[in-house]
This record gives structure tokens, C-alpha cells and sequence, in this order.
């Protein structure tokens, strides 16, 4: 069952062109779907998609994928954000998606399972195009966002000037590439202090910020309060 805030966003979404929504259990199988993901899932409806896995409508491949990345998700409480990824559209044709997946927890604060959405860009996979470069800059920045990492890492790895990188990035991400490691860092924190126990000073450090002071200031700045006080708030016991 879904509770009501995710009932209110299954209903916005129901028909929304060129976004894909759903949302899966814990034990890998969807409770609900809008119809462009059922179009991607070539199934006639919603409907078709609830109660089955990605297997059951999907190709091995691209199953195994997405069963790995659920994976991750529930199993880690870290957010997958603004993953470039290629999709097959229905008419077969193959173009870039920006994907979100996030874990879900009940009314009662218990793993549940995974809410995904993912955007179609509107453009098609073009290996010399930008989406490619500007997904490899966004795998570097989640993997290295806790250690010492510049801008000038992220355009070397997109093959990109500086310049090229930021216009692109806020383009296609709607971030320049220094908010887009910072979010990754505030996420990391997020899950810290929501999962762990971990003094607040190892948790700036595992974010990479240099002291706590800086991961007070920033983390106030994006989330509205102090890690202790949204620590105190959303701390969930191990």
C-alpha cells in the first residue's frame, strides 16, 4: 500500500508525456507506474506494470540493471540523482534520460522500497554529442565527491574546457558542476545522519568537507537547518 503523499504524486504523474515514474517494493516488485513508463515497459497500462518485476517486462540486461541499482538504493539509503543514462523510447528509438531513484520509507519510518523517475532529455544518443561527456563528469563527481575534487577534474573527464562543462551542465542538470558535487556531498550527509551514529565531524569529513564548520554552513544553507538538529529530527535507530 502507498501512502497518501505517494498516492497524491502517482496521480500528478499519471499522464505526464516524457516523464517515467514508479515506484517498487522492497522484494523487487512495482506497486505503481505512470503510462510512460508502461509505454517504455510495452504494456498497455499502469495497471499491466503493478505486481511484476523488472524481469517480467523487461530485457536480462537492462533488468539486471535496474534490479542492481534498486539494490543499491534501498540497501544503502543513498540517493541516485541526475544519472544520464541511454533508454530505447517506444518507437525504438534510443535517447538520453535523466533518471532519480530514491529509497522509500512507510509512515512508520521502515524501508518500504524505491521511487524512481526518470526525465526524457528529448534528444537522441549522439556519442560525439555533450549528454555522453556531461554523464561521464557526473560518475566522477559521485565517486570522488569526498575528496579534493575541482571542477577542472570533472571537465577533464568530459573532455570539456571548464566553460563548455558549466554551460552544459547547467543546461542539461540545471546545476553548475560545483553545486553537482555539493549535492552529492549533502546527500552523503543526509544518509549519515539519518543512519548512522557517527559523530558529526567524521560525517563532514566522510562528505568531504575540510572541518565541521564548513559542513555546518553548507548543509544550513541547503537543507534549512544544523546536521544535530535534522540528526535529532530524522535519526532513525539502527
Amino acid at each position: 500500500m502507498l501512502d497518501r503523499s505517494l498516492e497524491a504524486v502517482t496521480d500528478v504523474l499519471a499522464t505526464t508525456p516524457h516523464v517515467m515514474f514508479s515506484v517498487k517494493s522492497i522484494d523487487g516488485r512495482y506497486l505503481a507506474a505512470n503510462q510512460a513508463f508502461a509505454d517504455r515497459a510495452g504494456v498497455a497500462g499502469a495497471g499491466d506494470v503493478v505486481g511484476r518485476t523488472a524481469h517480467e517486462l523487461f530485457p536480462a540486461e537492462l533488468a539486471d540493471r535496474y534490479d542492481e541499482q534498486a539494490r543499491a538504493v534501498i540497501g544503502s539509503g543513498r540517493m541516485l540523482s541526475n544519472e544520464l543514462e541511454s533508454i530505447t523510447r517506444p518507437d525504438r528509438s534510443v535517447g538520453w534520460f535523466l533518471t532519480s531513484k530514491s529509497r522509500w520509507t512507510d509512515d512508520t519510518g521502515e524501508v518500504a522500497g524505491m521511487v524512481a523517475v526518470s526525465v526524457d532529455l528529448r534528444t537522441s544518443v549522439d556519442a560525439d554529442g555533450p549528454h555522453g561527456r556531461i554523464a561521464a563528469a557526473v560518475e566522477v563527481a559521485r565517486r570522488r565527491f569526498a575528496e579534493r575534487l575541482e571542477v577542472a577534474d570533472l571537465a577533464s573527464a568530459a573532455d570539456m574546457s571548464i566553460a563548455q562543462l558549466e554551460r552544459s551542465s547547467r543546461r542539461l542538470l540545471g546545476l553548475t558542476p560545483k553545486q553537482l558535487i555539493m549535492r552529492f556531498r549533502v546527500e552523503e550527509g543526509l544518509r549519515l545522519l539519518t543512519t548512522t551514529d557517527s559523530p558529526l565531524a567524521d560525517i563532514a569529513h566522510a562528505c568531504g568537507y575540510y572541518d565541521q564548520s564548513a559542513f555546518n554552513r553548507h548543509f544550513r544553507r541547503v537543507v534549512g537547518s544544523s546536521p544535530a538538529l535534522y540528526r535529532a529530527e530524522h535519526h532513525r535507530p539502527s
